[in-house]
């Protein structure tokens, strides 16, 4: 088995497969070459041969710096000249002091396309990114201290480090070109007479492809990233399959399927859930879970470091990476023999397996840390939020499974099934169920937790059911939220023709969040098999045994 890293440089050398290039100095030949220039066809070469396709732009005017901004966000990896010189465009009159100070090529449409990209919701905010600025200048702390500061008046956080710029999701590395030539191990030559240590920032075009898999794996090296990088490629390698077994042939049978629904309007939903599930068998069928194998779970271990001191039976044991590579493959009794170097009596299996049982039960049984932390928030989210992946321009629905917040009555969930939340006119009545905020209470059970952290338990009881009437606005057909003041609003009170209806509980309702389908129905069913449970007389001495 390899280690580690070389199985994540693999998965993400599969994933990459665009690179972009902006450079005004792109050319075809090596002729009159200087530091600025670019090697178009090398470059292109160079990632041919790591079977990667390779995009170089050459920008001649704003209009080109703007589109390719746009441009930039689709692609893997994008790599942008520090330098980016512009023909001369006409100046607005009046405008020729302003445009004087503002001439310096140096940075500027750079800074543009690297502002565009991070203050995208998507690709800035809610994904991860790659940027390298390739430049044939010799200051490169220089330009790494222009973009951070640059970054920082536009109100996104960052942090500076040797040659690189990274945010919670972005890295920008500041790379120098090559002056092509190599001394006789093949390495460029020194560039940074009088700064050695730049020496390492220079990158010819050959060495370009590892260069950015290297940084890109550093990025990425992850359990759970290499899982998701492996079933992407999976997914792309498919793509036209998909495409050809979901082919416009069948648009006749999916109309004759859409009419002959009771609501044909549910076929959209269908259609969602059956592309799911061939994504979910493609996934199934090419193995996508061998990333997050035992094997890849032990490689991954070598690398971490565990210290968390047990006591068995009254005898110390720690559980370390080595305890853990163990406890995954083997168990944990095991785990606790190997360490000690003997089998386990039968007390101490019986220790053990109360260990087991309290360490389950703890906080983090993993470390020593007893606080819940960031990230176990991070990963209940993901196992329970449908509406991480809810854009800002999407609209919530008032269905199963929406979490609201009243202004005066605190948390709710909504157990309506879907069914009865569409296909509606005038005013209708929501079922919900209480969630109790225990965030403040140390050591409370809780169910889930919101997307700013708090702690919600939820109440299934008969007597805890609350209705509250919606009422639909004109030309839809389900509830919907209204956008204030940056928050989602169903507001309760409503109107019924020219009369005005009035509850004392009237209030106004954040969403908050939607919860997977699956954890939505779940809820139901407890609630309904809590409902429709039967109480009995009879033998108190017999129903204790029974």
């Amino acid at each position: 088995m390899a280690d580690f890293l070389t199985v994540s440089k693999e998965v993400a050398n599969n994933f990459l497969q665009n690179i972009v290039f902006i450079d005004d100095k792109a050319f075809n030949t090596a002729d009159g070459a200087t530091n600025h220039d670019f090697d178009a066809y090398a470059v292109t070469r160079s990632f041919a041969e790591k079977n990667k396709i390779c995009a170089i732009y050459k920008p001649k005017t704003s209009a080109d710096i703007e589109l390719l901004a746009r441009l930039a966000k689709k692609a893997d990896i994008t790599v942008l000249d520090w330098q980016i010189n512009l023909e001369d465009e006409p100046v607005p009159l009046g405008a020729e002091e302003e445009d004087a100070e503002n001439d310096d090529p140096r940075g500027p449409h750079t800074l543009k396309i690297i502002h565009e990209i991070l203050s995208d919701p998507i690709t800035g905010e809610g994904s991860m990114k790659l940027i390298i600025v390739y430049t044939g200048e010799t200051g490169l702390t220089d330009i790494r201290d222009d973009i951070h500061k640059n970054l920082e008046e536009n109100g996104i956080a960052a942090t500076a480090s040797a040659f690189e710029i990274s945010t919670d999701n972005v890295k920008i590395i500041i790379v120098a070109k090559s002056d092509n030539e190599v001394d006789d191990n093949g390495n460029p030559k020194s560039k940074f007479i009088h700064n050695p240590e730049f020496n390492a920032q220079v990158k010819s075009y050959e060495q370009l492809p590892d260069f950015i898999l290297d940084e890109f794996t550093k990025m990425t090296s992850g359990l759970l990233s290499n899982f998701v990088l492996d079933s992407l490629t999976i997914l792309r390698n498919n793509t036209f399959r998909l495409i050809k077994l979901y082919n416009k042939g069948l648009d006749l049978a999916f109309l004759t399927h859409h009419l002959l629904l009771p609501t044909p309007q549910d076929s959209k939903e269908q259609m969602i859930d059956i592309l799911s599930d061939s994504f979910q068998a493609l996934l199934h069928y090419n193995s996508a879970g061998k990333r997050i194998s035992i094997t890849d779970i032990q490689e991954w271990l070598k690398n971490q470091e565990f210290n968390k001191p047990i006591t068995v039976g009254g005898k110390a044991a720690t559980i370390n990476a080595a305890f853990i590579s163990t406890w995954t493959e083997k168990g944990f009794s095991k785990a606790i023999a190997e360490q000690w170097g003997e089998d386990l009596t039968d007390d101490q299996e019986k220790a053990a397996t109360n260990v087991k049982d309290k360490l389950s039960k703890s906080v983090s049984p993993l470390t020593n840390d007893n606080a819940i932390t960031d990230k176990d928030i991070e990963f209940s989210i993901l196992t329970h939020h449908k509406s991480i992946f809810k854009p800002r321009s999407v609209t919530p629905r008032l269905t199963l499974g929406a979490v609201i917040k009243g202004n005066k009555s605190g948390y709710w969930v909504c157990i309506q099934q879907r069914c009865d939340s569409v296909r509606l006119s005038g005013v209708t009545r929501f079922l919900f169920l209480p969630l109790k905020d225990v965030t403040a209470e140390n050591g409370a059970k809780f169910n889930f937790v919101t997307p700013d952290g708090k702690h919600l338990k939820l109440s299934k009881k008969s007597f805890d059911l609350r209705t509250i009437k919606f009422a639909v606005a004109d030309g839809e057909d389900s509830i919907k939220a209204i956008s204030k003041d940056n928050k989602f609003l169903f507001e309760s009170l409503y109107k019924d023709g020219h009369v005005d209806y009035h509850d004392e509980k009237d209030e106004a309702y954040e969403w908050v969040l939607d919860l997977k389908d699956l954890h939505a129905q779940r809820i139901s069913h407890d609630f309904a098999s809590d409902l429709s449970r039967v109480g009995l007389d009879e033998s108190e001495w017999l129903r204790r045994r029974s």
